[in-house]
Protein backbone atom coordinates (compact mmCIF):
# COMPACT_ATOMS: atom_id res chain seq x y z
CA UNK A 1 0.00 0.00 0.00
CA UNK A 2 1.49 2.86 -1.17
CA UNK A 3 1.92 5.94 1.60
CA UNK A 4 -1.03 7.82 0.12
CA UNK A 5 -3.34 4.90 0.02
CA UNK A 6 -2.65 4.32 3.63
CA UNK A 7 -2.97 7.79 4.86
CA UNK A 8 -6.71 7.73 2.73
CA UNK A 9 -7.24 4.43 4.68
CA UNK A 10 -6.70 5.89 8.38
CA UNK A 11 -8.30 9.10 7.55
CA UNK A 12 -11.37 6.52 6.54
CA UNK A 13 -11.35 4.85 9.57
CA UNK A 14 -10.87 7.99 11.63
CA UNK A 15 -14.01 9.21 9.70
CA UNK A 16 -16.15 6.01 10.51
CA UNK A 17 -15.15 6.19 14.37
CA UNK A 18 -16.63 9.64 14.18
CA UNK A 19 -19.71 8.33 12.45
CA UNK A 20 -19.78 5.43 14.98
CA UNK A 21 -18.98 7.55 17.91
CA UNK A 22 -22.44 9.97 16.79
CA UNK A 23 -24.93 7.27 17.34
CA UNK A 24 -24.88 7.83 21.58
CA UNK A 25 -22.26 9.43 22.71
CA UNK A 26 -22.33 12.89 20.88
CA UNK A 27 -26.31 12.69 20.91
CA UNK A 28 -27.42 15.98 22.16
CA UNK A 29 -23.86 17.21 22.91
CA UNK A 30 -22.83 20.76 21.80
CA UNK A 31 -19.64 22.44 21.76
CA UNK A 32 -17.71 25.89 21.12
CA UNK A 33 -14.89 26.58 18.68
CA UNK A 34 -12.43 29.80 19.11
CA UNK A 35 -10.21 30.62 16.14
CA UNK A 36 -7.55 33.00 16.87
CA UNK A 37 -6.97 34.62 13.26
CA UNK A 38 -7.15 33.54 9.88
CA UNK A 39 -4.66 34.69 7.11
CA UNK A 40 -5.02 35.14 3.85
CA UNK A 41 -1.72 33.39 3.02
CA UNK A 42 -1.85 29.29 4.08
CA UNK A 43 1.83 29.50 3.91
CA UNK A 44 2.42 32.41 6.47
CA UNK A 45 -0.45 30.97 8.56
CA UNK A 46 1.95 27.28 8.69
CA UNK A 47 5.30 28.89 10.08
CA UNK A 48 5.48 27.62 13.62
CA UNK A 49 5.27 30.92 14.70
CA UNK A 50 1.93 31.57 13.78
CA UNK A 51 0.66 28.02 13.44
CA UNK A 52 -0.69 27.98 17.35
CA UNK A 53 -3.46 31.32 16.77
CA UNK A 54 -3.43 31.10 12.55
CA UNK A 55 -5.39 29.25 10.26
CA UNK A 56 -4.88 29.95 6.73
CA UNK A 57 -7.79 30.23 3.98
CA UNK A 58 -7.06 25.76 2.71
CA UNK A 59 -6.94 25.18 6.83
CA UNK A 60 -10.09 26.87 7.76
CA UNK A 61 -11.93 25.71 4.25
CA UNK A 62 -11.04 22.28 5.40
CA UNK A 63 -12.37 22.62 8.98
CA UNK A 64 -15.26 23.69 7.89
CA UNK A 65 -16.09 21.05 5.57
CA UNK A 66 -14.93 18.35 8.13
CA UNK A 67 -17.57 19.55 10.66
CA UNK A 68 -20.42 20.32 8.60
CA UNK A 69 -20.18 16.50 7.61
CA UNK A 70 -20.94 16.06 10.82
CA UNK A 71 -21.98 18.62 12.67
CA UNK A 72 -24.67 21.76 12.83
CA UNK A 73 -23.07 24.63 12.46
CA UNK A 74 -25.49 26.62 15.01
CA UNK A 75 -25.42 30.35 17.06
CA UNK A 76 -24.00 30.52 20.75
CA UNK A 77 -27.53 31.15 21.62
CA UNK A 78 -28.11 27.64 20.18
CA UNK A 79 -25.69 25.78 21.59
CA UNK A 80 -26.50 26.61 24.91
CA UNK A 81 -30.37 25.10 24.50
CA UNK A 82 -30.94 21.37 25.30
CA UNK A 83 -31.39 19.31 22.17
CA UNK A 84 -31.45 15.33 21.12
CA UNK A 85 -30.06 15.82 18.07
CA UNK A 86 -28.02 12.87 16.49
CA UNK A 87 -25.46 14.89 15.82
CA UNK A 88 -23.40 17.96 17.55
CA UNK A 89 -24.27 21.39 17.57
CA UNK A 90 -21.15 23.65 17.39
CA UNK A 91 -20.89 27.71 17.36
CA UNK A 92 -17.74 28.98 15.49
CA UNK A 93 -16.05 32.19 17.86
CA UNK A 94 -13.35 34.32 17.04
CA UNK A 95 -11.10 36.25 18.77
CA UNK A 96 -9.43 39.48 18.26
CA UNK A 97 -11.17 41.12 15.96
CA UNK A 98 -8.40 40.76 12.70
CA UNK A 99 -9.06 42.30 9.75
CA UNK A 100 -7.86 39.87 7.59
CA UNK A 101 -9.81 37.64 10.04
CA UNK A 102 -13.30 38.89 8.59
CA UNK A 103 -11.91 39.26 5.27
CA UNK A 104 -10.76 35.24 4.52
CA UNK A 105 -13.09 33.73 7.12
CA UNK A 106 -16.39 35.27 5.77
CA UNK A 107 -16.35 34.29 2.09
CA UNK A 108 -16.03 30.71 3.94
CA UNK A 109 -18.69 31.60 5.81
CA UNK A 110 -20.61 32.94 3.21
CA UNK A 111 -20.05 29.99 1.11
CA UNK A 112 -22.31 27.88 3.52
CA UNK A 113 -24.44 30.33 5.14
CA UNK A 114 -22.93 29.49 8.33
CA UNK A 115 -23.27 31.85 11.93
CA UNK A 116 -20.22 32.68 13.74
CA UNK A 117 -19.81 35.21 16.62
CA UNK A 118 -16.47 37.58 16.69
CA UNK A 119 -15.20 39.26 20.24
CA UNK A 120 -13.42 42.59 19.71
CA UNK A 121 -11.28 44.35 22.27
CA UNK A 122 -13.22 47.40 21.69
CA UNK A 123 -10.09 49.79 22.76
CA UNK A 124 -8.41 48.25 19.36
CA UNK A 125 -10.74 49.26 17.33
CA UNK A 126 -9.03 50.28 13.84
CA UNK A 127 -5.46 50.28 15.31
CA UNK A 128 -2.50 48.39 13.57
CA UNK A 129 -1.74 46.24 17.00
CA UNK A 130 -4.00 43.20 18.15
CA UNK A 131 -2.70 40.54 20.41
CA UNK A 132 0.88 41.89 21.62
CA UNK A 133 2.09 38.03 20.90
CA UNK A 134 1.24 38.26 17.18
CA UNK A 135 2.12 41.88 16.41
CA UNK A 136 5.87 41.28 17.75
CA UNK A 137 5.77 37.93 16.12
CA UNK A 138 4.77 39.58 12.51
CA UNK A 139 7.10 42.95 13.31
CA UNK A 140 10.20 40.47 14.23
CA UNK A 141 9.71 38.18 10.86
CA UNK A 142 9.17 41.34 8.68
CA UNK A 143 12.54 42.24 9.65
CA UNK A 144 10.98 45.97 10.91
CA UNK A 145 13.50 48.39 11.91
CA UNK A 146 15.12 45.83 14.20
CA UNK A 147 18.01 48.30 15.48
CA UNK A 148 15.12 50.06 16.86
CA UNK A 149 12.96 47.14 17.70
CA UNK A 150 15.90 45.68 20.03
CA UNK A 151 16.43 49.50 21.38
CA UNK A 152 12.77 49.06 23.02
CA UNK A 153 12.65 45.49 24.43
CA UNK A 154 15.92 46.25 25.78
CA UNK A 155 14.80 49.60 27.42
CA UNK A 156 11.72 47.62 28.44
CA UNK A 157 14.16 45.61 30.26
CA UNK A 158 13.14 42.29 28.33
CA UNK A 159 15.56 39.84 26.59
CA UNK A 160 16.82 40.06 22.88
CA UNK A 161 15.15 38.21 19.78
CA UNK A 162 17.28 35.62 17.46
CA UNK A 163 19.21 38.00 14.85
CA UNK A 164 17.13 38.03 11.86
CA UNK A 165 19.20 35.73 8.83
CA UNK A 166 18.83 37.93 5.23
CA UNK A 167 16.87 34.95 4.16
CA UNK A 168 14.16 33.99 6.95
CA UNK A 169 13.01 30.39 6.87
CA UNK A 170 11.20 27.74 9.30
CA UNK A 171 14.17 27.54 11.45
CA UNK A 172 14.28 31.10 11.84
CA UNK A 173 10.28 31.03 12.61
CA UNK A 174 10.74 28.37 15.19
CA UNK A 175 13.26 30.63 16.98
CA UNK A 176 10.53 33.29 17.21
CA UNK A 177 8.14 31.42 18.42
CA UNK A 178 10.59 30.19 21.39
CA UNK A 179 11.42 33.55 21.88
CA UNK A 180 7.41 34.75 22.56
CA UNK A 181 7.43 31.73 24.80
CA UNK A 182 10.70 33.07 26.59
CA UNK A 183 8.53 36.52 27.03
CA UNK A 184 5.84 35.44 27.80
CA UNK A 185 6.94 33.50 31.04
CA UNK A 186 9.00 36.18 31.99
CA UNK A 187 7.80 38.91 31.74
CA UNK A 188 4.80 40.85 32.85
CA UNK A 189 1.84 40.49 30.58
CA UNK A 190 0.91 44.44 31.05
CA UNK A 191 4.35 45.29 29.92
CA UNK A 192 3.94 43.08 26.78
CA UNK A 193 0.77 44.71 25.63
CA UNK A 194 2.01 47.82 26.30
CA UNK A 195 5.12 47.21 24.12
CA UNK A 196 2.95 46.02 21.31
CA UNK A 197 1.27 49.18 21.41
CA UNK A 198 3.78 50.79 20.94
CA UNK A 199 5.72 49.03 18.41
CA UNK A 200 2.48 49.41 16.39
CA UNK A 201 2.28 53.08 16.54
CA UNK A 202 5.87 53.73 16.45
CA UNK A 203 6.17 51.40 13.55
CA UNK A 204 3.51 53.11 11.54
CA UNK A 205 1.70 49.74 10.83
CA UNK A 206 -0.90 49.58 9.11
CA UNK A 207 -4.48 49.17 11.08
CA UNK A 208 -4.82 45.36 11.26
CA UNK A 209 -8.13 44.91 13.75
CA UNK A 210 -11.39 45.77 12.23
CA UNK A 211 -12.59 49.85 12.31
CA UNK A 212 -16.60 50.75 13.46
CA UNK A 213 -17.41 51.03 9.77
CA UNK A 214 -16.12 47.36 9.10
CA UNK A 215 -18.17 45.96 12.31
CA UNK A 216 -20.97 47.33 11.57
CA UNK A 217 -21.31 46.41 7.63
CA UNK A 218 -20.50 43.10 8.94
CA UNK A 219 -23.03 42.68 11.16
CA UNK A 220 -25.62 43.78 8.58
CA UNK A 221 -24.45 41.09 7.01
CA UNK A 222 -26.12 38.88 9.18
CA UNK A 223 -23.80 35.94 9.58
CA UNK A 224 -21.38 37.13 12.08
CA UNK A 225 -22.51 39.15 15.54
CA UNK A 226 -20.30 40.49 17.79
CA UNK A 227 -19.31 40.35 21.49
CA UNK A 228 -16.56 42.03 23.81
CA UNK A 229 -13.92 40.55 25.52
CA UNK A 230 -12.42 43.77 26.98
CA UNK A 231 -11.20 47.23 25.87
CA UNK A 232 -7.37 46.24 25.73
CA UNK A 233 -6.06 42.68 25.01
CA UNK A 234 -4.47 42.66 28.56
CA UNK A 235 -5.05 39.64 30.78
CA UNK A 236 -7.68 40.86 33.47
CA UNK A 237 -6.17 38.80 36.11
CA UNK A 238 -2.89 41.32 36.58
CA UNK A 239 -5.54 43.63 36.87
CA UNK A 240 -7.16 45.04 39.72
CA UNK A 241 -10.75 44.86 41.03
CA UNK A 242 -11.62 48.50 39.83
CA UNK A 243 -9.63 48.33 36.95
CA UNK A 244 -11.49 45.01 36.09
CA UNK A 245 -14.78 46.10 36.39
CA UNK A 246 -13.70 49.23 33.93
CA UNK A 247 -12.37 47.24 31.47
CA UNK A 248 -15.54 44.92 31.30
CA UNK A 249 -18.28 48.05 31.91
CA UNK A 250 -16.42 50.37 29.29
CA UNK A 251 -16.38 47.48 26.80
CA UNK A 252 -20.00 46.99 27.03
CA UNK A 253 -20.80 50.63 26.59
CA UNK A 254 -18.54 51.20 23.06
CA UNK A 255 -20.34 47.39 21.78
CA UNK A 256 -23.16 48.68 21.84
CA UNK A 257 -22.51 51.98 20.38
CA UNK A 258 -20.44 49.82 17.35
CA UNK A 259 -23.38 47.25 17.00
CA UNK A 260 -27.03 47.35 16.95
CA UNK A 261 -27.54 43.95 18.30
CA UNK A 262 -24.30 43.12 20.48
CA UNK A 263 -23.86 39.59 22.13
CA UNK A 264 -24.56 39.35 26.13
CA UNK A 265 -21.36 37.27 26.23
CA UNK A 266 -18.03 38.31 27.21
CA UNK A 267 -15.08 36.48 26.28
CA UNK A 268 -12.56 36.49 28.51
CA UNK A 269 -9.33 38.07 27.56
CA UNK A 270 -6.81 35.25 28.80
CA UNK A 271 -7.40 31.28 28.47
CA UNK A 272 -8.90 30.62 32.26
CA UNK A 273 -10.52 33.29 34.44
CA UNK A 274 -10.09 32.78 38.59
CA UNK A 275 -13.08 33.45 40.58
CA UNK A 276 -12.28 36.52 41.35
CA UNK A 277 -12.55 37.70 37.77
CA UNK A 278 -15.87 35.60 37.44
CA UNK A 279 -17.53 36.92 40.25
CA UNK A 280 -16.37 40.74 39.13
CA UNK A 281 -17.87 40.07 35.92
CA UNK A 282 -20.97 38.85 37.18
CA UNK A 283 -20.89 42.23 39.43
CA UNK A 284 -21.11 44.45 35.99
CA UNK A 285 -24.21 42.50 34.76
CA UNK A 286 -22.78 39.36 32.71
CA UNK A 287 -24.66 36.80 32.67
CA UNK A 288 -22.80 34.44 30.29
CA UNK A 289 -18.62 34.28 29.51
CA UNK A 290 -16.56 32.40 27.76
CA UNK A 291 -12.76 30.83 28.17
CA UNK A 292 -10.39 28.77 26.20
CA UNK A 293 -10.65 25.72 28.04
CA UNK A 294 -11.40 22.76 25.67
CA UNK A 295 -14.25 20.94 26.54
CA UNK A 296 -18.03 20.20 25.26
CA UNK A 297 -21.11 22.15 27.28
CA UNK A 298 -22.80 20.42 29.57
CA UNK A 299 -25.60 22.07 32.50
CA UNK A 300 -22.90 21.41 35.18
CA UNK A 301 -20.91 24.42 33.94
CA UNK A 302 -20.34 27.54 35.43
CA UNK A 303 -22.23 30.04 33.16
CA UNK A 304 -19.62 32.46 33.93
CA UNK A 305 -17.08 30.10 32.57
CA UNK A 306 -18.46 27.88 29.43
CA UNK A 307 -15.17 25.97 27.39
CA UNK A 308 -14.16 26.88 24.07
CA UNK A 309 -12.11 24.37 21.75
CA UNK A 310 -8.95 26.56 20.78
CA UNK A 311 -8.10 25.84 17.46
CA UNK A 312 -4.76 25.36 16.36
CA UNK A 313 -2.97 24.97 12.82
CA UNK A 314 -2.35 21.43 13.48
CA UNK A 315 -5.91 20.40 14.24
CA UNK A 316 -7.26 22.20 11.51
CA UNK A 317 -5.43 20.68 8.68
CA UNK A 318 -5.99 17.48 10.06
CA UNK A 319 -9.07 15.37 10.15
CA UNK A 320 -7.89 12.81 12.39
CA UNK A 321 -6.28 15.49 15.04
CA UNK A 322 -9.06 17.36 14.66
CA UNK A 323 -12.01 13.93 15.58
CA UNK A 324 -9.00 12.85 18.01
CA UNK A 325 -9.05 16.13 19.90
CA UNK A 326 -12.51 16.94 20.10
CA UNK A 327 -13.80 13.30 20.88
CA UNK A 328 -10.82 12.90 23.95
CA UNK A 329 -12.72 15.95 25.55
CA UNK A 330 -16.27 13.18 26.28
Amino acid sequence: MSHLSLAHDVVQRLRGHWRRSLNEPLRGRSAILVIQRVLSDEAAARLPHRAPYCLGPESFRRLLDHLTDHAQIVSLASTRRLHRDPVPRIALTFDGGWRDTAEVALRQLERLALPASMFLNTGDSGRSQGDWRMALGDILWDGLQPMRVRECLGDAGLPLPPPRPNHPNTAYSSAVHDYLEQLAQQAAPLTLARLGSALGTELDIAPQTLDPFSVRRLESNGLVRFGTRGVAATPLETLDDRQIQWQIRQSRRQLSVLCRDPLSYFAYPQPEASLRVRQLAQRCGVQEALHSHAGWLSHRDDPLALPRFPITQPVASSTGRLYDYLLGQL
